[in-house]
């Protein structure tokens, strides 16, 4: 049973974080609450523990009260986790790019509706996030399918230095009429980031990425040598491959899919295991990446590379680093069917005709994948499935 924390506790708590980081022991960042207690114990009393909750940069209260030792907080803010605190098994998730992590709860609660578990989903925001448009794309998702999830807003009112009134004018307190949302108000008692003081950093451990966050193992697809006598055309591989996935339970996500079936790719696979998604690129991507942590097998589907530079958040920031930020507790095993349009009898633009395969190379660390023909298609399919890992796999209108 989780330790029920007082105010007077919890402040005690990030004061003696303020101490070790005065005492030259913490030489990364950090992000310390502090005015919010009581509001924050009132809303976890509503918090089952196996519920999931997702919080952000600013999250020792909530990975207290939700159940993780202070004996690990401190220790993974003292070693540079202070932002990307993780507890698979009490389902705490979360991340320090602010607008990632409400698309990534849809997913979350999307499974468990799917599945009929009574678990909920708790996303908490700042209010920064209230200043893009992924938490309203999140919210309205939420909604509109009855989604068990809930968005806090916790509105200090400041994004570093600035106020709402000096972002957004006479729109500063925006009113979300919605019952997925919970807005409180409160006074930050600290600093941004860390506090006032300066410490001698030539007393503490210069932390790196490699300390603090370990390179996952690489993991080399199999040869599928028992493939090579298979003569199959690219178009008839990938109905092959979509397919073999469907058999295998995966769902397919993104728009067209349900309507065209990604260009008569989907045509064997049941109407229940394709979503008709708006158009929402970064939502399409959460929306995979939290329905993996409940045990499903997303494939996306963008029917352009252009418009992956809409969902380069969820990509480059989340779907890449999660496994490795968790220290391997999260997995993230989506496949992206990413398809550059490099044919067809008419003309579309620079916005809808880009190649962007060397980017992906040079943005993530997982596979990206240029079959070019359809026996290396099905092996890209099998090994990217049998991985347990995210792949993006290029397709080419040309090779059709």
């Amino acid at each position: 049973m989780r330790k029920k924390w007082t105010p007077d506790e919890l402040i005690a708590f990030s004061n003696k974080i303020k101490n070790l980081y005065v005492e030259n022991k913490i030489a990364a960042q950090f992000h310390l609450s502090g005015g919010n207690e009581k509001e924050l114990i009132k809303i976890f009393e509503r918090i089952n523990e196996d519920d999931y909750v997702l919080s952000h940069h600013r999250n020792h209260y909530h990975a207290l009260l939700h159940g993780i030792s202070p004996e690990i907080v401190e220790d993974r803010i003292v070693n540079g986790r202070s932002m990307f605190m993780y507890d698979r098994g009490i389902n705490f998730f979360c991340s320090a790019i602010i607008g990632g992590t409400p698309a990534i709860a849809v997913g979350i609660a999307w499974a468990l509706k799917k599945k009929g578990s009574n678990k909920k989903v708790w996303c908490f925001v700042t209010d920064g996030i209230e200043d893009n448009g992924h938490l309203y794309e999140a919210i309205r998702y939420v909604d509109g399918w009855e989604l068990p999830c809930t968005f806090i807003i916790e509105n200090n009112n400041k994004a570093v230095e600035a106020t709402n009134e000096e972002r957004w004018g006479k729109k500063a307190d925006y009113l979300w009429n919605s019952a997925s949302v919970i807005k409180y108000h409160y006074q930050l008692t600290q600093a941004h980031n860390r506090t006032s003081d300066r410490i001698d950093l030539s007393k503490t451990q210069k932390l790196t990425d490699e300390i603090c966050f370990p390179k996952l193992d690489i993991r080399q697809y199999p040869k599928y040598e028992e493939l090579d006598t298979i003569e199959v055309s690219y178009k008839d591989a990938m109905i092959q491959a979509m397919t073999e996935l469907g058999q295998d339970g995966a769902v397919f996500i993104g728009y067209s899919v349900g309507k065209g079936d990604a260009f008569g790719t989907l045509g064997n696979v049941a109407a229940d295991q394709k979503i008709e998604m708006p158009v929402a690129e970064n939502l399409m991507m959460g929306l995979a990446i939290g329905m993996s942590f409940e045990g499903f097998k997303p494939v996306v589907f963008f029917e352009r590379h252009d418009f992956l530079y809409v969902a380069m958040d969820a990509i480059g920031n989340h779907l890449d680093k999660i496994e490795r930020l968790s220290h391997g507790q999260y997995k993230v095993p989506v496949i992206i069917r990413a398809l550059a349009s490099d044919a067809g009898p008419f003309y579309a633009g620079l916005t809808h005709s880009q190649d962007l395969t060397k980017m992906l190379r040079e943005t993530v660390s997982f596979p990206v994948l240029d079959p070019g023909n359809g026996l290396d298609l099905l092996k890209a399919f099998r090994g990217a499935k049998e991985s347990g890992r995210p792949a993006i796999i290029v397709e080419r209108k040309s090779r059709y």
